[in-house]
């Protein structure tokens, strides 16, 4: 999900025409089928040479340090190693350089210019904050290694019920960081401000945290959020009859299955799955070509080879490399004369990490129906990675049926993934669009939190 379509600027300024310093912030817009993707290069001198670093605020990406450059004669030569990208450019006036850039066979234009571009995120909170904030490190002594994270809390002194956020794919920080937006800062921010403590951490190998994310399943995600549970569970300032959950997307996964193995008192699900995680994922691809242009019989065709290969792995019980080497084997037997070999050992490589692996897996019905706490479930219309409708439906009738009667569900329109108000749901939209998180939908999650603990 963060694929980057960017360059690395560089310089190294031996005698020039304009005899200018090129030290300083530069900045270029970057478009790419309809897209434009904001850079910004930071210059400055080491000893008698340039050397910069690379933001690009929608994906997060901070001050990273080029490998190679160069300046002959006004061009400009910049290598980016790590990601296979190359940039050449004229110095054609003392505020500007035109150029290109070239990142596997892809050559786009990209001119710079002196300037800093800034994301506008105006709902990110920023301090002085008006309640109590505590940077924490508690530990995960099945695994033994060390998680870090903030606590924030109403006040200083006091008991005060706390929900624990637990976020969603890939390797995530504690504010859960995406696009330039940090949607778990903004949540703690506006729930303990409503009187609700939170506890949000970052995952393992990000961030402060030890161990290594790659490496880590959805089983070891529940230890480490239990791990925060039991922190939570011998403090003085957090009230032990109300510690509660919030997972967003995989979080959902995860959030439940520590609900049934502890004495959780509450539990929010955002966009989190309720159908089988291999139906779920081909919702998700389907919808993705949708909104890419394709037809429903593209769409169907597409589908057809990550159907059965879901459902290989679906069936065997293997793991690690020895899935992996199966993976393989069954990639080349059935789609050898289909696919380069590149593009299929892509597919092994992310088919086969134990993320992906654990949500194919996954049946929530099996672990939502033994949940007894209260839930509040929310989705959006425009989520295309876990559809409201379908996933909604099942979450309720999990736990409906396994006899929970304090499920409240909520689909609000036009809202993605993140519960930013959007056109179409896209992921291209998520950095474009300033709103970090819809207002009502941050309105009803602290109703529903009033609600359920003033009970």
């Amino acid at each position: 999900m963060k694929t980057i379509y960017i360059c690395l600027l560089a310089v190294l300024l031996s005698f020039s025409n304009y005899a200018q310093d090129l030290s300083g912030d530069w900045t270029g817009k970057l478009k790419f089928e309809g897209y434009t993707l904001d850079l910004n290069f930071k210059i400055y001198k080491n000893e008698s040479d340039y050397v910069s670093s690379l933001s690009v605020p929608a994906q997060s990406l901070n001050d990273f340090k080029a490998s190679s450059t160069s300046l002959v004669d006004l061009i400009l030569k910049i290598e980016l190693k790590p990601l296979g990208i190359k940039y050449q450019g004229k110095w054609s006036s003392k505020d500007t350089v035109v150029g290109n850039f070239f990142q596997n066979n892809l050559s786009l234009k990209l001119n710079l210019i002196r300037g800093h571009t800034k994301l506008n995120r105006p709902q990110e909170p920023q301090p002085p904050f008006k309640y109590y904030l505590e940077d924490v490190v508690f530990r995960n002594e099945t695994d033994s290694i060390n998680l870090a994270g903030t606590l924030t809390l109403p006040k200083k002194e006091g008991k005060f019920p706390v929900i624990i956020l637990i976020s969603g794919s890939g390797p995530q920080d504690r504010n859960s960081t995406i696009m330039g937006h940090k949607p778990f800062l903004l949540l703690a921010h506006e729930l303990t401000q409503s009187g609700v403590g939170v506890l949000r951490y970052d995952e393992r190998g990000v961030g402060r945290s030890e161990g290594d994310f790659q490496e880590t399943s959805l089983d070891d995600f529940v230890s480490d959020a239990k791990s925060a549970y039991n922190f939570l569970k011998v403090r003085n300032d957090v009230d032990q009859q109300n510690i509660g959950l919030l997972g967003h997307s995989i979080g959902g996964v995860i959030a439940p299955k520590l609900a049934v193995q502890e004495d959780v008192s509450f539990m929010v699900l955002l966009a989190a799955p309720g159908i089988d995680g291999d139906k779920m994922m081909l919702k998700q691809r389907a919808d993705f070509l949708k909104l890419r242009g394709m037809n429903a019989t593209q769409v169907e065709q597409s589908n057809a080879i990550f159907e059965n290969t879901y459902n290989f792995i679906r069936t065997t019980s293997a793991r690690g490399k020895q899935l992996e080497a199966e993976l393989t084997q069954f990639m080349t037997d059935n789609y050898a004369d289909m696919m380069l070999e590149k593009e299929l050992m892509a597919i092994v490589e992310q088919l086969s990490s134990k993320e992906i692996v654990g949500l194919l897996r996954s049946r929530p019905s099996e672990y939502l129906g033994l949940v007894d706490c209260p839930v509040l479930a929310i989705g959006g219309t425009n989520d295309f990675q876990v559809s409201s409708k379908e996933n909604l439906e099942a979450i309720e009738f999990a736990l409906k049926k396994g006899g929970n009667e304090a499920v409240e569900v909520k689909e609000f329109e036009g809202v993605n993934h993140l519960f930013q108000e959007s056109e179409t749901g896209d992921i291209s939209e998520y950095a474009t669009i300033e709103q970090t998180m819809s207002p009502e939908v941050l309105a009803y999650i602290k109703d529903w939190l009033t609600r359920t603990l003033d009970k």
